[in-house]
């Protein structure tokens, strides 16, 4: 009887390595097929904007090299066999539940070009691979106990809570980045405006000078204006894509203005004097957090290093008086 448990102890942690291995080797496999895909739509409109295609030095077909398969044989075969992966696992997913990922992901930024279905299904297989992970570290099954359990737990929720705890933290910075960049952007604005342009000649002349992710979304709204939206329908859209408090009133604000006639640059300047005044409010509020956020650390590493230091040449004289 001991040698058959040992021998399936043998047999379950061989197995446990085997599933462990192909987890994380199909981990891999889709992290590196997700930076590989090329879905960008810019990118595709390059490519197909790019010169005429290689023709095969043949005089007799004259056969021409698609641009499909102009790529290399990894990226050809990687790249599809990659999306069919995780194509497949997303199908799974609600639509409710895609339509609210997909927004995050807008607010992100698309990083990475990730698709709502994707997502999930490299959420799906961290999930495997924490489950085979804490099977792995728990396959003593004779020392099995609730912490062991409860270890194990931890571990597959770590890996199932990781993608959104990422996705959370794309969305922070970029919104911040974009709250903070805002005064500046409605100071240029009113500067251009003051020069005798339009706003939508001042917009676009922001965007062409601005490499961050609020000029990229002013030059989003722009190409939807000039695509046939109107200006309140593509500032929503951008409203609607960053969900930026400051931004939402912002673009209110001069919808309202637009319909009842007053002047771009009297908007825009106490706009960008409001926003600035906010922007100093919260770095106040941030600097007035700071010490009650430094007790912790100072309760758990200074305090006790202080403590050492003023007992320890007591120590000896305690010692001489017990003996």
């Amino acid at each position: 009887m001991i040698k058959l448990l040992a021998n399936s102890n043998v047999y379950l942690i061989l197995g446990a390595v085997i599933i462990s291995f192909l987890g994380l080797g199909l981990l891999l496999f889709t992290i590196f097929s997700l930076k590989k895909r090329r879905g960008n739509m810019s990118a595709r409109l390059d490519q197909i904007e790019a010169p005429i295609p290689q023709v095969v030095n043949n005089p007799v077909d004259g056969q021409i090299i698609g641009r499909e398969i102009s790529g290399s044989l990894l990226n050809r075969t990687i790249d599809n066999w990659g999306n069919q992966i995780l194509g497949y696992f997303g199908k799974f997913t609600p639509a409710k539940s895609i339509a609210d990922l997909e927004h995050k992901l807008r607010i992100a930024g698309n990083p990475n070009n990730l698709q709502a279905r994707q997502f999930y299904a490299f959420r799906f297989l961290l999930l495997l691979a924490g489950i085979f992970l804490a099977f792995f570290l728990n396959r003593d099954l004779s020392n099995f106990n609730t912490t062991t359990l409860l270890y194990g737990v931890l571990i597959v929720y770590i890996f199932y809570a990781l993608p959104v705890i990422w996705l959370r933290g794309r969305m922070r910075t970029r919104q911040e980045g974009i709250q903070t960049g805002l005064p500046d952007a409605l100071d240029m604005l009113a500067v251009c405006a003051s020069a005798g342009l339009g706003f939508d000649q001042s917009l676009q002349k922001i965007s062409d000078y601005w490499d961050t992710d609020l000029g990229k979304e002013f030059r989003t709204a722009t190409t939807e204006m000039e695509l046939g939206s109107s200006r309140a329908e593509a500032l929503k859209n951008m409203s609607n894509r960053l969900d930026v408090n400051d931004l939402t009133q912002f673009i209110a604000i001069i919808t309202q203005a637009e319909k009842i006639g007053m002047s771009y640059a009297d908007v825009l300047q106490s706009q960008a004097v409001q926003m600035r005044i906010l922007r100093q409010h919260r770095v106040r509020e941030q600097v007035n957090k700071l010490p009650a956020k430094m007790i912790i650390p100072l309760a758990l590493l200074i305090f006790p290093a202080i403590l050492v230091v003023i007992m320890a040449p007591l120590i000896p004289t305690f010692l001489g008086i017990f003996k």
